[in-house]
């Protein structure tokens, strides 16, 4: 919406079209890919969407929507962490509900980097945190498999990935079916076999699953790869390099930027949107409490909701 967005952001993202020249574009990814600045980063940088609801909502919030011919997909910037965590569907319900789904989003983030790589860390260096019978459950489990810890989560999670890329290619039905029938074999004749044990094979089914409940697919990968990282550190270093590799992930993540916001907003930098963002944060308050756009917009078109009152006073 012209007048919404902040003009040095059009232009930023004008200038950095114009400064590269290619035989052709045919999706929106590789538009992101030539426009991105830290490339080297697996967290995006754009936000992409093929809802027209989420494209449209995202403009009057002030952001910049980036159209490719023939793409359904649609590029959002700036974008920061936050907004990767919100669908569009939380603003169509109730607000107490939106709020549970959101925590919940939050978390299964959290299972779906950390899990494999800290059931590594407690299981290979320090048992003494879990209780003893765990513990003991944990080696009954393990009796008969050839197989160190770390090696076990490796077979299973390249297995799934495996799988999750062959139910890609595969046509629609036939690939959903290979996705789970392929899984539950797998997972099944792997244990049976004692190659990997069941404990492993929950670790890896739940983190999956986690991985699933996160909106965007391309924040959603980003994980998965950070995933690896945190497993290599948790079989070299223990918890302790679990710990060390969240901290280097978080200390990424507080440097990035999108087109000059910070990635953590509205966790960083507070006092630049007067907390109002903390609004639509990890809780969303009910739509009436939403009287401001969020920082994306220009300042002196931030506030989008007034009540009768309020209308009245400012006549």
């Amino acid at each position: 919406m012209e007048g919404i967005a902040r003009p040095e952001l059009v232009s930023d993202i004008q200038e950095r079209l114009k400064r590269f020249k290619i035989d052709g574009i045919f999706d929106s990814g590789s538009l992101e890919q030539l426009t991105e600045k830290e490339w080297y980063s697996p967290f995006p940088q754009f936000q992409s969407t093929e809802r027209p609801d989420k494209a449209a909502s995202s403009v009057m919030e002030g952001r910049i929507a980036v159209i490719v011919d023939n793409s359904p997909m649609v590029l959002l910037l700036p974008t920061t962490l936050n907004c990767f965590f919100q669908a569009a569907d939380d603003y169509y319900n109730r607000w107490g509900i939106v709020c549970f789904v959101r925590i919940l989003r939050y978390v299964a983030a959290l299972i779906a980097m950390v899990l494999p790589a800290f059931y590594i860390g407690v299981a290979c260096f320090h048992p003494e945190m879990l209780p003893t019978s765990l513990e003991l459950s944990f080696a009954a489990a393990r009796e008969g498999v050839p197989f160190p810890v770390p090696v076990e989560v490796l077979l299973m999670e390249l297995a799934f990935e495996l799988l999750r890329e062959a139910g890609i290619r595969l046509p629609g039905p036939m690939g959903s079916a290979l996705g789970i029938v392929g899984g539950l074999i797998i997972g099944q004749a792997a244990v049976d076999a004692n190659i990997v044990s069941p404990i492993v094979v929950i670790i890896v089914a739940l983190t999956a699953l986690a991985s699933f409940t996160i909106p965007n697919e391309g924040f959603a990968s980003a994980f998965r790869l950070v995933k690896f990282y945190l497993i290599l550190l948790g079989a070299f270093l223990g918890v302790y390099g679990v710990v060390l590799g969240m901290l280097t992930v978080l200390i990424h993540l507080a440097s990035l930027e999108s087109f000059g916001i910070p990635y953590l907003m509205p966790y960083v930098a507070v006092k630049a949107d007067e907390n109002r963002d903390f609004q639509d944060g990890l809780i969303r308050m009910p739509l009436f409490k939403l009287k401001k756009r969020p920082v994306f917009a220009r300042k002196d078109q931030r506030i989008r909701y007034k009540s009768e009152e309020e209308r009245n006073v400012f006549k």
